[in-house]
């Protein structure tokens, strides 16, 4: 009977001081289960540190038979959901796990999400219940993130879920066929399909080495791209917004010629003014903001420019 492979995709982004304490702990972790073969795939994001070198040396590593080393170098940074993407579309496995080698996701939990799959489950997703270096900002954040999602989209996302998660190779084959927008939200791509799905919980220890990638900007740019991708409802909201304002405008226009043809004494003409003129601009922008915001996510999507470039892959 042949051995289950599964592939384990590792995104990496200048984690050159993170990089070899992640391979040590998530190589102890393989060897405890020789009856399964794994197929790693390093993927470089454009790294402008030593981290590439490192990838080389693991890779040329004398390791064991039940484990396969591959590099995917980026010819520049792409993104940390492009280098999901084409470690997912380079992956031969039975099954796929994507995992971040800042050692905030445990690979100790990789044997827990296989049980979880040979369940019958072609989803396995790892909610964070708790994050060690998580500030109060950063968890109000991602709070008020899915807060906002789930009341826009029509798909109710997992609180806390992560980019630490299991796929199956059909769910592999969706992806890579249907799923090839350049705005991308894989884990909510990945939630959206149906089929089986089991959740596991984990908790996030603290990041020993180097600095997160993440910024609040790029944080909210996510959450912009999960939102423009997955809800038409900011656009229904503008119209809605245009309307309650039309109905204050006519009002406004009634009152007026009912004071004037009736001689009595309009309110005065100057606050009324500024306060209509400022709500209409206000009003006015917000709406041309969401409309340019689905225009460039679809003027992106018809250029249908390359997710990834890759540089240099080594098996």
């Amino acid at each position: 009977m042949n051995k289950q492979n599964i592939s384990i995709v590792i995104s990496l982004f200048n984690e050159e001081e993170s990089v070899i304490h992640f391979w040590n702990s998530l190589e102890s972790v393989l060897i405890s289960m020789p009856k399964r073969s794994f197929e790693l795939i390093w993927v470089n994001d454009g790294s402008t540190d030593g981290t590439q070198r490192l990838i080389d040396e693991i890779r040329k590593e004398k390791s064991l038979n039940n484990i396969k080393n591959i590099s995917i170098e980026f010819s520049k940074n792409f993104g940390h959901e492009s280098a999901m993407i084409a470690g997912i579309d380079n992956a031969s496995g039975d099954a796929i796990i994507c995992i971040d080698s800042d050692g905030q996701h445990p690979p100790e939990e990789i044997p827990k999400m296989i049980e979880a799959y040979n369940s019958g489950n072609d989803i396995v997703l790892m909610q964070r219940s708790q994050r060690e270096d998580n500030g109060y900002f950063k968890k109000k954040f991602s709070k008020i993130f899915y807060k906002v999602i789930n009341y826009l989209s029509a798909i109710k996302f997992e609180e806390n879920s992560t980019d630490f998660f299991l796929i199956s190779n059909r769910i592999k084959v969706i992806l890579a066929s249907n799923f090839r927008d350049r705005n991308r939200f894989i884990r909510g791509f990945i939630q959206s399909l149906g089929f089986s799905k089991s959740k596991l919980s984990f908790n996030a220890p603290a990041r020993k080495y180097g600095e997160s990638n993440y910024s609040y900007i790029m944080l909210l740019k996510l959450a912009f791209n999960a939102i423009f991708s997955f809800s038409n409802k900011p656009l229904r909201i503008s119209i809605f917004l245009s309307i309650i304002f039309i109905l204050f405008t006519i009002g406004m226009i009634v009152y007026t010629l009912y004071t004037y043809l009736n001689g009595t004494t309009a309110p005065s003409g100057y606050n009324t003014i500024i306060i209509f003129m400022s709500a209409s601009f206000s009003i006015l922008f917000v709406t041309l903001s969401i409309l340019s915001l689905y225009f460039e996510k679809l003027i992106q999507e018809m250029r249908k420019r390359p997710i990834y470039i890759i540089k240099q892959k080594n098996d």
